[in-house]
């Protein structure tokens, strides 16, 4: 028993030429062929975008480790929009448009009249708003 456990012992040759066999059946199986032979010919019939984009699923999808990676970094960059979108609607910049009457519909106040002169009074109010911002 032991010895097939030593380097360069008769177990190793023969787990070898186990492989080796193992290894030429699985090159000369005919259903493995035709399988190679129709994936390399669809690859072939692709058009130059639709190997690119196969080749990046491939690379992306193709293993465990790349999925999650691929999550955390979408989950990450959700994050950073909610979180940049909250900061934003609720910075102190908005506090202009709250404190100003002619403003405060764009950000949640009471609507203005739907009248010509309330888009005129709406436009001169965001153009102080603007002057006194930046």
């Amino acid at each position: 028993g032991g010895s097939s456990y030593m380097r360069g012992g008769r177990g190793d040759r023969d787990l070898d030429l186990e492989a080796l066999e193992q290894r030429y059946e699985a090159s000369v199986d005919p259903f493995r062929q035709f399988s190679r032979a129709e994936r390399q010919r669809k690859f072939n019939e692709m058009s130059p975008m639709e190997k690119i984009v196969f080749i990046v699923a491939k690379t992306f999808l193709g293993s465990k480790e790349m999925r999650t990676a691929l999550f955390v970094y979408v989950l990450a960059m959700h994050l950073l929009v909610f979180v940049t979108t909250y900061h934003w609607s609720h910075s102190s910049t908005c506090d202009a448009f709250h404190n100003d009457e002619a403003l405060a519909h764009f950000h949640g106040g009471v609507p203005l009249p739907e009248t010509p002169n309330g888009v005129a009074v709406a436009n001169a109010a965001m153009d102080t708003a603007n002057a006194a911002l930046g």
